[in-house]
Formats: structure tokens, C-alpha cells, sequence
């Protein structure tokens, strides 16, 4: 067939050129994945979020864990004698630590001489340490042996005794005990009516 005759073909058969060209086209676009068409895998995308999602987790733990301890505390003080209603507020120095775990492998090299008849041996040991890894569906993290909980910085308690400064004490000293933080760092303070 020549090129003349390509464009004298009829209508009809343009059409149906047409629709079977858009159906190759159709059926390509679902043949192919969403991310192959934004120019991202899916890996480059886990990766890109994975540093957000993993602050928000932290954020989210941290905030779970404030809320644990306030809700703990106000039952505390609230079952004193006099505290009546308790508001508590904490606030955290740090977002704790994750202990890692550690390969130490180390080389010990020992070097015998002998100057003057006597003799003597020089040992040289050579010891790093190596955190362990963990491959899980193509990413590597880290292996967390232990996590520690974040420290306490200051203790605020609003309560409807607060101005009584025997009851105070005795919350202070409860704190103290519970939490391991200095005096100056607790306030309790009288509820406004």
C-alpha cells in the first residue's frame, strides 16, 4: 500500500484506525503504575516519607507518654486529703534514648623481643565497636536493645488545696520521690474558683 492510498482510505476504517490507536494508548496507561508515571518508585517515595512519619510516631509516643503520666499524677494528688480538683502539667527535658546494639570485635597483635638478653612481649589490642543492622523489606535500621524514657524537666500542680502550704509540701515531696527532679524545678499552685 502506498502512501497515497493511506490517505484515501474511507471514514469508516479512520475511525476504527482511531479508537484501536486509543485503546493502545488506554490500555498502556493501565499497564502502568501510578509511580512510574509521577517519575518516583515506590521506594524513593517510603524513603522521602519515612523521616516525616517518623517524627510524627516519636511526637505521637511522646505526647502519649506526657498524657499517661499527667492522668497518673492528677489521680495521685487527687486522692490527698484536701487537693480536691488537680491539674497537672509536665514537661520533658529530652526525647529519651534508644540504646543500640554493639558488635566489638577487636585484633590483639602481641610482639615478642629480645634487647640485652631479656625478654619481653608488647600486646596491642585494637577494639571498635559496630552497630548492628537489621534489613527489613529493603530499608535498614538499626537494632534498639532498650529504650529509656525521656526525662522529667518540671512539674507544674494546680489544685483547688494548693494554697495550703502543708498540702503543698506533701505534693512536692511526692513528686520528688516519684520523679526524681529537685524541689525548685515542682510549683504547685492554688486552682482559680
Amino acid at each position: 500500500m502506498h502512501i497515497g492510498n493511506l490517505f484515501k482510505l474511507s471514514a469508516e476504517k479512520k475511525e476504527k484506525a482511531v479508537i484501536l490507536f486509543l485503546l493502545g494508548v488506554f490500555f498502556l496507561l493501565i499497564a502502568t503504575p501510578i509511580s512510574d508515571l509521577s517519575g518516583k518508585s515506590e521506594k524513593q517515595n517510603k524513603k522521602n516519607n519515612a523521616p516525616v512519619e517518623d517524627k510524627t510516631v516519636e511526637t505521637d509516643k511522646k505526647d502519649a507518654y506526657i498524657d499517661w503520666l499527667e492522668n497518673k499524677l492528677e489521680q495521685t494528688i487527687g486522692g490527698m486529703e484536701g487537693a480536691g480538683k488537680v491539674l497537672v502539667m509536665i514537661t520533658l527535658k529530652d526525647n529519651g534514648e534508644k540504646i543500640l546494639d554493639k558488635n566489638q570485635p577487636y585484633e590483639s597483635e602481641s610482639l615478642k623481643t629480645q634487647e640485652e638478653g631479656k625478654a619481653s612481649e608488647e600486646t596491642t589490642i585494637r577494639s571498635d565497636q559496630e552497630t548492628v543492622l537489621i534489613e527489613e523489606g529493603g530499608d535498614t535500621a538499626p537494632v534498639v536493645v532498650q529504650e529509656l524514657y525521656p526525662d522529667i524537666q518540671g512539674v507544674l500542680v494546680v489544685c483547688e488545696g494548693g494554697d495550703n502550704s502543708e498540702l503543698a509540701l506533701h505534693i512536692k515531696e511526692a513528686v520528688m520521690a516519684l520523679f526524681s527532679i529537685d524541689a525548685h524545678k515542682i510549683v504547685v499552685c492554688k486552682l482559680q474558683q
